[in-house]
């Protein structure tokens, strides 16, 4: 299959991870903020009833038009994968410790087609550069792509803490607290991907144009102070495996069907879930919760299914108890970019 890379290029973002707590940021964008933040942009340009319409039956079709994967991190012209999930590994008297190879979170592409292929993480660890003490390996193929500066830093990005004053509305008091912030190095940055399953000039041109109004909108939280301002771009292509019909890892979240259920419970399956919560960007309320989802991580590796693309959209809009205070769905994706994994079922 082929995938058409998207390239962001900004100073510092907000990825929140643990709803108040704006302390915490990743290091990446999950898959369904990224589509959350491509449809509040459709929304805000073409109008609710179009997206109402429109685009979400056309997302909820079987395939649906087009799945994005999640943005994960680049470093110059090299772009890194999450690494395909793997039962623990014992330890062995030459190889690298099983914490060590926990912590490996990112592979770059070289490495990770390996892993596609059927090495082992051992094997690609052991002959990998390694960033981020560990967290991040590159590849001998890919090391001379990387940028000299985070090649003598072992850095693509730092996280930093800044502070923030509110005032209590009522005592007029003030309160300090504080804002986690990624910034990533010159010639570094984000990396998605966009694959498409049906042939439609108009809406490959819209979500161009969408992508480039979004980044000047924003990714991420605490836009009004600043961050999330970015630059999107068109950038490559680069062919994967198909995942249908085959053992495969997922590029993005994912929230399975119910009739995809058989795929966590294959031999070769390894998966984390994530709960996801957070607040909802409404021009009805600013105050309102969406209904916690658990969606499989990015990097799991799940057994066959016959979709081209697994998973759906959901509605995550506030209930209570049958009132619906926002009075519109809020679109959250767990369509799976499957990528298929060369040793087969």
């Amino acid at each position: 299959m082929q995938l058409n890379v998207w390239h962001i290029n900004g100073k510092g973002f907000h990825f929140g991870r643990r709803g108040l707590e704006q302390e915490e940021t990743g290091h990446h964008l999950p898959s369904d903020s990224l589509m959350a933040a491509l449809i509040a942009r459709w929304v805000e340009l073409d109008g609710a009833a179009a997206v109402q319409d429109k685009v979400a039956p056309a997302l909820q079709s079987d395939p649906p038009p087009f799945v994005l994967s999640s943005a994960f991190p680049r470093a110059g012209v090299v772009h890194f994968f999450p690494v395909p999930m793997s039962p623990p590994t014992p330890a062995t008297k030459n190889g690298p410790r099983p914490k060590d190879l926990k912590r490996a979170k990112y592979v770059s592409e070289a490495g990770f087609r390996s892993m596609l292929a059927g090495a082992q993480l051992t094997e690609v660890y052991k002959s990998s550069e390694q960033l981020h003490g560990g967290q991040v390996l590159v590849a001998a193929a890919d090391w001379p792509g990387v940028p000299r500066q985070v090649k003598d830093a072992r850095s693509m990005w730092g996280i930093e803490k800044r502070p923030r004053v509110t005032i209590d509305r009522v005592s007029q008091n003030s309160s300090i607290y504080f804002t986690g912030r990624v910034a990533f190095n010159a010639e570094c940055g984000l990396w998605f991907g966009v694959r498409w399953l049906q042939d439609d000039a108009a809406l490959v041109k819209k979500l161009a144009d969408l992508f480039v109004d979004l980044g000047d909108a924003g990714l991420g939280g605490d836009r009004t102070s600043g961050f999330g301002a970015c630059e999107i771009t068109s950038a490559s292509q680069i062919e994967l495996p198909d995942g249908a019909n085959r053992v495969w890892t997922t590029l993005s979240r994912y929230l399975p069907r119910k009739d995809e259920t058989a795929a966590l419970s294959h031999a070769r399956s390894a998966y984390a879930i994530e709960t996801i919560g957070g607040w909802v960007d409404s021009p009805v309320s600013k105050s309102e919760r969406r209904i916690p989802v658990q969606l499989v991580a990015e990097g799991s590796v799940l057994g066959p299914l016959s979709r081209a693309v697994p998973g759906q959209l959901i509605d995550a809009q506030p209930d209570y108890n049958g009132a619906k205070p926002l009075g519109h769905p809020v679109y959250r994706s767990g369509l799976a970019l499957a990528v298929g994994l060369g040793t087969g079922g």
